[in-house]
Formats: C-alpha cells, sequence, structure tokens
C-alpha cells in the first residue's frame, strides 16, 4: 500500500494505491490519518482510484477514518470507487454510511 497526499482548502486529500489487506497495508494509513488529525487536519477526500483490492480489514480503516475524522469535527469523502469496493459497501449495507463525490475537486468543495 502506498498512499500519496496534499492539502487544499484545509481538506486532506489522500489517494490509495495498491491493496488495503492486512495490517501491514492499514497501520501506516491509520497512523498517516492520526498525524494529520493531530495537525488540525479533520477534512478528508480518500480518493481510491488506485486501490486494486479491499478486504473486512480496508473496510475497517475506511470506517475507522470516517469515525476519527468526525470525532474530530470534519467528514470524509469518496472519490472514485473501485467496482469491487462499491460491491463490498452494498453487500455490507455500508455503501450510505459514506458520501461519495466524482472528483477530488468536488469533494473538496463538499467539505469547505
Amino acid at each position: 500500500m502506498k498512499f500519496t497526499h496534499y492539502v487544499e482548502k484545509n481538506v486532506s486529500i489522500v489517494a490509495l494505491e495498491g491493496n488495503l489487506l492486512g495490517e501491514a497495508d492499514s497501520q501506516p494509513t491509520l497512523e498517516f490519518i492520526q498525524n494529520q488529525i493531530g495537525e488540525g487536519h479533520k477534512h478528508f477526500v480518500l480518493n481510491l482510484s488506485l486501490l486494486k483490492y479491499v478486504n473486512s480489514t480496508g473496510l475497517s480503516v475506511l470506517l475507522t477514518t470516517l469515525s476519527k475524522s468526525r470525532n474530530a469535527g470534519g467528514d470524509l469523502v469518496l472519490v472514485n470507487i473501485p467496482e469491487q469496493l462499491r460491491q463490498l459497501l452494498q453487500i455490507t449495507k455500508l455503501i450510505d454510511v459514506f458520501t461519495e463525490c466524482s472528483s477530488d475537486k468536488e469533494g473538496i468543495d463538499k467539505l469547505s
């Protein structure tokens, strides 16, 4: 798992790349999110266009990020949800828990 990051209008945009399957993938991501919140960033756009595969651990990362951002007074937007993840979110009935936007810009506008 790799990710890139930039901040625009007080929104932290994180692009995830690779697989989000186990602790080795999830721990660095969650630590990064926690550090961002510690630095005062509470709104997140997760761009998932380069995410290849997600399992229950990956879902946990998304839910934890959503929870941490909301607990800090912010929110989370998902962008470019891959079909495999979309199906997983629909099966688990979590699709309605997340806000989805079609682009980073739309997500930034929604959160700023």
